[in-house]
């Protein structure tokens, strides 16, 4: 659901993001411990790994929006060969990229994972509230692992595109069950 008082060019954004949160919960609620601890191999990340960087991820996605909204990025200018993905990015632009050091997972109980998703996606929409410029994709940042440049817009469908990314993962875990 999408909250009033949001700025109306992050709504569709938003709720891209809430649609693949549901689908996230409807996997991971219910699991057995066996699940949420199943893994391909010892060098991939189990179901409960995949949550709790899921979590790390939208706790920085949610400080890149604040940082963006306060304005921490006004003065920098992107440079003319950089990407940029806005709020019209469709697709997860980074394949397999490696993890950031700052998004890799520590175990973390199913019961505690499933509190924190919804703190951290509440303190999300929280920041996302707090914009009321124009248009959300007048503010960009970079993304300091890549280079790539991402507006408002653009970071909040990353972050559903992300999650999509690791559903995907999280349902192949549980097919080879």
């Amino acid at each position: 659901m999408t909250p009033a008082g949001l700025h109306p060019g992050l709504r569709s954004p938003l709720q891209q993001c809430e649609t693949t949160r549901e689908e996230l919960l409807s996997l991971v609620r219910g699991l057995t411990r066996k699940d949420w601890n199943l893994r391909r191999s010892s060098e991939e990340w189990s179901i409960g790994l995949l949550v709790d960087h899921l979590i790390r991820a939208e706790v920085g996605t949610s400080k890149m929006a604040a940082r963006l909204i306060r304005g921490d990025f006004a003065g920098l200018e992107r440079p003319a060969a950089a990407r940029l993905y806005d709020s019209t990015l469709a697709v997860y632009p980074y394949g397999r990229f490696p993890a950031p050091s700052g998004l890799l997972p520590q175990p973390l109980a199913m019961e505690e994972a499933l509190g924190k998703l919804e703190v951290v996606h509440h303190r999300f929409i929280d920041e996302l509230l707090r914009f009321h410029g124009n248009d959300p994709d007048d503010l960009a940042s970079e993304d300091q692992d890549t280079g790539w440049w991402f507006t408002l817009a653009g970071w909040v469908r990353l972050q559903a595109l992300h999650e999509d990314h690791h559903i995907a993962q999280i349902r192949a875990l549980l097919a080879i069950q």
